[in-house]
């Protein structure tokens, strides 16, 4: 395949997963540079990896955790941080208790930093941490990249979530997430990860829960999702950008900041919905 202009240099996994949810909505997003801000739990998730990642950097030059304090202010500092430079989408429904629900992401942030100094933290000793790693794939002119959370001097690729509720196994398997990070470490390190799972924090008003659930990629798992990668750069290149299914969970304002614009919702709809 030859070299064609596009506005970005490489493929990542959050870009492939926004291309299946939406193709239009990864046009907006991508090509045109159409940039809203994520809703307050990805803030969440970005203030939780922080003091996540602070202790990993300590615990890489001193061998053991910092203290739990220093994790939780952290991430809490990073979250209103991420607010305040970048924003955050509430639906038009949400707005009036936009204020409550970023001042209760606090507590909520706070909270998950301590379930993972409590049930993780003591587990991992890192080898990296937060790097961003890449692999050319052939046939392609851009290559695949990730950042990766962290990978233990034992082999070890835990993957860092925080979640509304407990995923199933089948999300865990049928993660492209998974898929590239476990062939970015081999680009690395020349092995496969010995163990790769994900290290998922479930947010709840009254308790924190934990849950650990390993999956297994192969060689021929990353070959499938080459294909995918390349009949989606084809459609880039040709300009092709369809919309998501009509009654796709994705396609509603209280998920996709492109609703109140988006060519493929009718204006009726768009009245109607607000």
């Amino acid at each position: 395949m030859g070299r064609r202009n596009t506005i970005f240099t490489t493929i990542t996994q959050s870009m492939i997963n926004s291309w299946q949810i939406c193709p239009e909505r990864f046009r907006r997003r991508y090509i045109e540079e159409e940039i809203i801000p994520p809703g307050i739990a990805a803030k969440i998730g970005t203030g939780f990896h922080k003091g996540c990642e602070v202790n990993h950097r300590h615990k890489i030059t001193h061998g053991e955790n910092i203290e739990i304090s220093i994790i939780q202010d952290a991430a809490r500092d990073e979250y209103i941080r991420s607010i305040k430079e970048y924003g955050v989408f509430f639906p038009p429904e949400e707005k009036s208790t936009a204020k409550i629900q970023l001042e209760a992401g606090v507590d909520v942030v706070v909270s998950l930093a301590e379930s993972y100094y409590y049930e993780l933290a003591s587990k991992i000793q890192p080898k990296l941490i937060e790097e961003t790693l890449a692999v050319d794939i052939p046939g392609l002119d851009l290559p695949l990249c990730g950042r990766v959370d962290v990978f233990t001097e034992d082999g070890w690729l835990p993957d860092l979530k925080t979640a509304a509720q407990k995923w199933s196994q089948q999300k865990a398997d049928n993660s492209i997430q998974a898929t590239v990070y476990n062939r970015l470490i081999r680009e690395v390190t020349g092995e496969y990860p010995k163990k790769l799972s994900f290290e998922i924090f479930i947010k709840n008003s009254k308790k924190n829960h934990y849950q650990s659930l390993e999956t297994v990629r192969t060689g021929a798992d990353f070959e499938t999702l080459c294909i995918r990668i390349k009949t989606m750069m084809q459609m880039v290149y040709a300009g092709l950008f369809p919309p998501a299914a009509s009654d796709s969970w994705m396609c509603q304002p209280k998920w996709c900041g492109y609703y109140w614009t988006c060519p493929y919702i009718s204006k009726s709809r768009k009245v109607y919905s607000y």
